[in-house]
């Protein structure tokens, strides 16, 4: 899902892995150019759900940083 936020654009997602049956929440952020800033995953879950918004906290936090 795309999220504007701060300037800038988050996109998330939620993947599982199934090797561990976990899910990996990912994010990328992009500039208003639409260039690729920053790109990372958070913590295995066990929730599909936990695990995307997981994700769209850590992209927040790290837009609040810069």
């Amino acid at each position: 899902m795309n999220t504007d936020y701060k300037g800038y654009t988050i996109i998330t997602a939620s993947e599982r892995d199934d090797a561990s049956g976990l899910w990996n929440g990912r994010y990328r952020i992009m500039d208003d150019e639409g260039i690729v800033v920053y790109e990372s995953f958070v913590e295995p879950l066990h929730d599909e759900e936990k695990a995307y918004e997981a994700a769209n906290v850590a992209a927040r936090a790290w837009i609040d940083e810069q």
